[in-house]
């Protein structure tokens, strides 16, 4: 079988600083950091001067060749911190893997040592118009340390299981941060759906097709205006990503996630099971299914989630929304299985569910392209090749 090791030929690495932070894909850039050899240091994240302090101690005494960081985290929105980096002739490579315009709003001065990396396809070109030495998208990839090849495949124990959020939570806490006057609530549901229609469209030009909503938006202040739109995208996920998971009903999946799903989902016939740790319980579950579904949120709709990556690569099928960014990744049909829209899933799921041999086929292949193209590993080696190009 085929490994990493097989496509990253490099043995000498720069020295990275690497900023620490309680957030996905942290433990996965650290391992991979490891995996390669990489000569790296740590330094951790916290809202206080105490941080940069640790940071520029670090930065004298290990003297990386950049720093990496993880949604900007340990920059400051004036741009003091990366005037102090320029000053000390080190670049920063920022990977985001959560909406960008959470974290970057104004433009970067035209000499910082800054590059810029994005999980969504779709947000490179506002991040290059921030001004940036570089912007390129860098999507997830798999963790082979928690997710692995089984040396024997085991018969799935059930045909279809659907593992995620129902995003309930998300949106009550954004609706309780915002605190909207009911002008604006009130027509939460149906601006949610008018912009799923058409997630392409930016949200307030949805907001502005309602003269009132509009109206009462405009009046509040730029964070809670940025909020509101933020809310909109998050209950139009919830909505989108509950009816694609009715469409399996039929199967009688296992919905893993929240408790939220028991209400959303009603009587119908589906199981529940709570939240699987990411690390130790969901390599071995993904293996019990015949099928795993996957549905990506709307806000980001192009940018492939971690479900892609894992479930082939520890030896499970995955069935996902078909998109151009996905097609990219993975050939069509022979190392990814997909569905076009929400009517045509029950389909999919019929027809990947009578051909077992079909769904191993796929996963070698994903298994097989994963190895060669995307786990940490290689996305580490890309952020240093960029990083070495750009300054």
């Amino acid at each position: 079988m085929n490994t990493w090791q097989d496509s990253i030929r490099r043995t000498e690495w720069p020295r990275i600083l690497f900023v620490e932070q309680d957030y996905l894909v942290i433990p996965e850039i650290m391992s991979a950091l490891k995996r390669l050899g990489v000569e790296h240091a740590t330094v951790r994240f916290r809202q206080d001067t105490e941080f940069l302090r640790e940071l520029f101690d670090a930065i004298e005494t290990f003297r990386p060749a950049f720093i990496l960081t993880v949604n900007h985290a340990g920059l400051d929105a004036q741009g003091e911190v990366l005037r102090l980096l320029r000053q000390a002739g080190v670049p920063l490579a920022s990977w985001f893997v959560d909406r960008h315009e959470m974290f970057v709003r104004d433009r970067v001065a035209a000499d910082s040592l800054l590059a810029v990396f994005s999980w969504d396809p779709d947000a490179v070109s506002s991040l290059a118009a921030q001004g940036v030495a570089h912007a390129g998208y860098l999507p997830l990839a798999a963790d082979v340390d928690s997710f692995c090849f089984p040396k024997q495949m085991d018969e799935p124990v059930r045909d279809v299981a659907f593992v995620g959020s129902s995003w309930t939570d998300k949106t009550a806490d954004a609706m309780r941060a915002g605190q909207f006057p009911a002008a604006l609530t009130e027509r939460l549901d149906a601006l949610a759906r008018a912009w799923a229609a058409n997630p392409a469209e930016p949200v307030f030009r949805v907001l502005r097709a309602d003269s009132d909503a509009y109206a009462c938006w405009k009046a509040l202040t730029e964070e809670r205006r940025r909020l509101f739109l933020r809310l909109v995208q998050l209950q139009a996920s919830g909505l989108h990503r509950v009816a694609c998971v009715r469409e399996l009903l039929r199967f009688a999946p296992l919905v893993v996630g929240d408790a939220h799903w028991k209400d959303l989902l009603g009587k119908d016939s589906f199981s529940w099971r709570g939240r699987l740790d990411y690390r130790t319980e969901l390599s071995g579950f993904y293996g019990q299914n015949a099928v795993n579904f996957n549905v990506n949120s709307l806000q980001s709709r192009h940018a492939q989630n971690q479900r892609v990556f894992d479930a082939p690569c520890c030896g499970a099928f995955v069935l996902s929304q078909q998109g151009a960014a996905l097609e990219e990744l993975f050939d069509p049909g022979t190392e990814i299985a997909c569905y076009g829209n929400k009517d045509g899933i029950r389909a999919a799921v019929e027809r990947w569910l009578s051909d077992p041999a079909a769904r191993e086929t796929v996963v070698q292949a994903a298994h097989r392209r994963i190895m060669a193209h995307h786990t940490y590993m290689h996305r580490v080696s890309e952020i240093v090749a960029v990083m070495e190009r750009t300054f």
